[in-house]
């Protein structure tokens, strides 16, 4: 599990566990997070070490925090502070709709620093720079958002009225919605599509209209979201994977080496100022995308069939530009 999704569990254990009018089993917080009983045991002693005390009832053995407990006021360091203002920086963007809250949250920590750490913000505040690509900007999808949140926190399915890009068409369809993942630019809606039978990924800014239902879900069993996410190069999830092997040379060579572009990558020297890469993903049209953007500087080795797809993208566009 990626460390922002241990970080998300910990932090909704610690409010389930903090709720007055029920007690918690390890083995209905595993069930609920999908996770092993000694994962969640692993997190307590996280809690403990962060000062939180969980009392257990031998009785009915169920955990619980203490009812006196409370989060008093952290001691931030510079350093500290200056984290939770790039990311402040980095949230900018129209892409995430909270991005006001967010400021005013940061704002608020800042604030209460003390004087001799806050001037140290602000004098470099102005010389840190966060700038990000091509963006949707999602501040008009703000209450599709918060709709898609509450049918996710109370387990309710939702009806979308949605553009598909692909058909050029509106279509109606229920959605058993799972998360809501922002990357690349564009927000996306992650859950199980009753049209299709199986879990699919919706594009924020697509949805035209969107509606609660009277009927609840239950989210797939085998379902992780870093499991659903792990082939995908860009958004595009394909469900077939298949390794790709790519031979770049001189510039192109230098840039790839330089940059972490999938978990899967696998990245060898070869003599002449060339290097191997290597990569497993069921992101078909994306990649090719990708490699047509390096134009001559690589050669696709496998698999045959996606090599043959270059050479016809290709192909069609020297018809272009003759």
């Amino acid at each position: 599990m990626s460390k922002k999704n241990k970080l998300y569990r910990i932090l909704k254990i610690i409010s389930l566990l903090s709720n007055r009018h029920k007690k918690w089993k390890v083995r209905e917080l595993a069930g609920l997070f999908g996770v092993s009983p000694r994962t969640i045991y692993r997190d307590f002693e996280l809690m403990e070490e962060m000062r939180i005390p969980i009392y257990n009832d031998p009785d009915s053995n169920t955990y619980a925090i203490m009812e006196d407990f409370y989060f008093k006021p952290p001691k931030i360091n510079k350093e500290e502070a200056m984290a939770l203002l790039l990311v402040g920086q980095v949230f900018q963007e129209e892409i995430f709709p909270y991005r006001e809250e967010l400021n005013t949250a940061v704002a608020k920590i800042i604030n209460s620093l003390s004087p001799s750490i806050k001037k140290v913000i602000d004098d470099i505040s102005s010389q840190i720079i966060y700038q990000n690509g091509a963006f949707v900007n999602l501040s008009p999808f703000k209450d599709i958002i918060e709709m898609i949140e509450k049918a996710m926190k109370k387990s309710i399915t939702i009806e979308l009225d949605y553009y598909s890009l692909s058909s050029d068409q509106l279509n109606s369809r229920q959605i058993d919605p799972y998360n809501i993942a922002y990357k690349n630019g564009a927000g996306y809606l992650i859950g199980y599509c009753h049209l299709r039978s199986a879990v699919r990924m919706f594009r924020v800014d697509r949805i035209r209209g969107i509606k609660l239902t009277d009927l609840s879900f239950e989210i797939l069993s085998d379902f992780t979201i870093d499991k659903y996410l792990e082939n995908t190069w860009g958004v595009e999830r394909g469900d077939n994977e298949e390794r790709i092997i790519l031979i770049f040379k001189g510039k192109a060579a230098r840039l790839v080496k330089e940059m972490e572009w999938h978990p899967s990558q696998h990245i060898i020297d070869l003599p002449g100022n060339r290097i191997k890469f290597e990569v497993i993903t069921g992101s078909r049209k994306e990649i090719k995308n990708w490699i047509l953007s390096y134009g001559s500087s690589v050669e696709v080795i496998r698999p045959a069939d996606l090599k043959e797809e270059i050479a016809d993208e290709i192909e069609k566009m020297q018809k272009i530009y003759k």
